[in-house]
């Protein structure tokens, strides 16, 4: 226990360090969420409102700041590495509960879940909670713990919404291993304090025309074609990269043989039914690769049981540490002449970095009585986030798919006959510039990283708002 605190110790102070000192900016989905924060409701756009509670309390905290943004991230990432720990010791031995505490920890997939704060961060780790209360709620069948299952499950909805893998996973689970307690009352006791959580989010999309689940369904049935084999082998390639190789070939194996041990079925019953399902989706559209990250959960208990009685062990933590150190400081790839593995352009920290430098430039243009917006919500939220006095930005819609920021444009109006200032990652349009009587000033503004362009950016500093007529949201 000592070494895991201790390890675990030193990863919450690096990356602490690493917010504090490493010179990137929020991501704009963090930005965003931040946003979120500051017009509390019962439910988002795109996802449940737990990231914007947590962005909201920790704002208070800390301030608007990236440190407030990401300690919720490195705070439950410790926490539930320690709470791993205690729950695989008692099952396996206190070898496996040591790989399964701090191998994670340093795979690519868990080092980005960790530092960033989007949804994924709270997710995992109710979802996580939940599915160690699932096990003991099979092994004890006590209320009390079934009510925690519907507590934690109802959190974890909050978060996002593939908590819903949860039901028809248990349901299968229960009908195969635990039919017995298909006829007890405890497990759907679980179902209340899940639905009464659940309440607000429903409430909400009744308000608004369910547009979250348009939402939600327009990703999962948007098809590139009937079968599209390119996207199936880069979300296996995306897999194996989160999982940092070693642990993701474990895992493969792990699922064929823990099918066939009853100690160890749970576990892959709580992940590979949510990988398969992600993989037999990705060979008909593009499917993220950190949509089925949320179920490693489950599967690192069984990457940790094998792992620790294989030789693969110990190559297992140096090819994850060696790739934690490269995701954290990607201009090595530089220094040690391995650019054409991961160029500029193609490195995705190059999402975080000019975003302060851009808010510092828009600040000079900035009087605090300008509007500020972009036809795209993530240069509005991040303006929000670092232009000087955080002030509200507005997103409008020249041609594009709805998001949160179409929800909010009340206040747009009170700026007619006012100055504006404008930002997009490409020329304004006509249509915006005939929404003024002039340019002021306007200028090109360019994010270099790793001695490479990586973005661009059209200022514009415009006067004389009459109305700008958007265009109807492209789908949801």
């Amino acid at each position: 226990m000592i070494l895991v605190l201790l390890f675990n110790f030193l990863l919450f102070v690096f990356r602490l360090l690493y917010i504090l000192y490493y010179p990137l900016d929020l991501s704009p989905e963090e930005a965003q969420y931040w946003d979120w924060s500051r017009h509390l409701d019962l439910s988002y756009y795109s996802k449940p409102p737990m990231v914007a509670y947590l962005n909201f309390l920790t704002s208070r905290l800390f301030g608007n700041t990236e440190l407030a943004v990401r300690i919720t991230p490195i705070i439950l990432s410790f926490v539930l590495s320690i709470l791993t720990y205690i729950f695989v010791k008692r099952l396996f031995g206190s070898k496996v509960a040591l790989v399964c505490a701090t191998l994670p920890q340093i795979t690519v997939g868990y080092s980005i879940n960790s530092l960033l704060m989007t949804t994924d961060a709270p997710f995992v780790f109710f979802w996580s909670i939940c599915v160690m209360l699932i096990h003991q709620a099979f092994e004890k069948n006590e209320k009390k713990l079934w009510i925690l299952v519907g507590v934690f499950s109802g959190l974890a909805f909050l978060s996002k919404y593939p908590t819903v893998f949860l039901l028809p996973i248990t349901l299968v689970y229960m009908a195969i291993f635990k039919r017995d307690m298909l006829k007890s009352p405890s497990p759907y006791i679980s179902l209340l304090p899940a639905t009464v959580l659940s309440l607000p989010v429903l409430v909400w999309n009744y308000q608004h025309g369910f547009v979250s689940f348009k939402h939600v369904s327009t990703l999962a049935s948007k098809s590139q074609g009937f079968i599209e084999p390119s996207s199936g082998i880069e979300f296996l390639m995306g897999q194996a990269l989160l999982l940092s190789f070693l642990p993701f070939l474990v895992l493969v194996y792990a699922w064929f043989k823990s099918l066939k041990d009853k100690k160890l079925v749970f576990f892959a019953f709580y992940s590979l039914p949510v990988f398969l399902f992600f993989l037999t989706l990705s060979f008909h559209k593009r499917v993220e690769a950190n949509w089925a990250g949320f179920s490693y959960f489950s599967g690192f208990i069984l990457i940790s049981y094998f792992l620790s009685r294989s030789s693969l062990l110990i190559p297992s933590y140096l090819l994850s540490f060696v790739l934690f150190i490269f995701l954290h400081f990607t201009p090595l790839f530089d220094f040690f002449r391995l650019t054409p593995l991961l160029p500029p352009e193609r490195d995705p920290t190059k999402f975080l970095v000019g975003w302060k430098d851009l808010g510092k430039r828009v600040s000079q243009l900035y009087t605090g009585s300008e509007m500020i917006f972009s036809p795209q919500y993530q240069v509005a939220a991040e303006l929000a986030f670092y232009v000087k006095g955080n002030p509200r930005t507005y997103c409008v819609n020249l041609g594009r798919r709805m998001n949160q920021y179409d929800l909010w444009k009340e206040g747009m109006e009170n700026y007619i006959g006012k100055s504006a200032i404008f930002v997009s990652v490409g020329p304004a349009e006509e249509r915006v510039l005939s929404a003024f009587g002039g340019i002021i000033r306007e200028e090109v503004y360019r994010v270099f990283w790793r001695g490479k362009q990586v973005s661009t950016f059209y200022i514009y500093k415009l006067k004389d708002y009459r109305g700008l007529e958007e265009s109807l949201p492209m789908g949801y």
